[in-house]
C-alpha cells in the first residue's frame, strides 16, 4: 500500500499524539487537572530521553564503553528531573531543562554518532523536525 512508508518514522511522529491532547486539553477541552497535565508532561518527556539515548544500543553485539556511557546520561538525567519534580520543583524551570537537554542530546548526537555516517537522514527527517515540534509544544504547555 504504502511502499515508502517507513513504520519506524511514522510510530515516531505519532509520538507527538500525548502533546497535542495535552495542548488541547489545556485550551479546549479542560478534563484533565491540571497538576496531573504536568506530571504527565515531566514524566512523558522522561520516557522519550531515555528512549533517545537507549536507542544507541546493540544488545546484540558488543559496542565501545563511550556508547554505553553515552545512553546512560538520559538515564541518568530523567532520575536528576524525577527527584526535582518530587520535590515539587517549579514546573517552568523543569520544562526549560528538559527543553535543554533535548537540545543538548540533538547536538551531541549529531557530533558523536552523525557526523560519522554518510546517511543523515533520521538527523535531518525524524530527529531534527521532532526535537522541535516538541520543544514547542513543551513551550505551548508551559505558557
Amino acid at each position: 500500500m504504502f511502499p515508502k512508508l517507513n513504520l519506524q518514522y511514522l510510530i515516531s511522529y505519532l509520538g507527538l499524539a500525548p502533546f497535542l491532547f495535552i495542548i488541547l486539553n489545556k485550551y479546549y477541552f479542560y478534563q484533565i487537572n491540571y497538576e496531573v497535565s504536568q506530571s504527565f508532561t515531566i514524566y512523558y518527556c522522561i520516557i522519550i530521553l531515555v528512549f533517545i539515548g537507549a536507542i544507541n544500543w546493540n544488545l546484540h553485539e558488543k559496542i565501545n564503553n563511550f556508547l554505553v556511557i553515552y545512553g546512560f546520561i538520559p538515564s541518568f538525567f530523567s532520575l536528576f528531573i524525577i527527584i526535582l519534580n518530587l520535590y515539587n520543583f517549579k514546573f517552568d524551570i523543569l520544562i526549560l531543562i528538559i527543553i535543554l537537554f533535548f537540545y543538548l542530546q540533538l547536538i551531541c548526537d549529531f557530533f558523536f554518532l552523525y557526523s560519522k555516517q554518510k546517511n543523515k537522514y533520521p538527523l535531518i527527517f525524524l530527529r531534527l523536525p521532532l526535537t522541535i515540534m516538541i520543544t514547542i509544544s513543551l513551550l505551548i504547555i508551559k505558557y
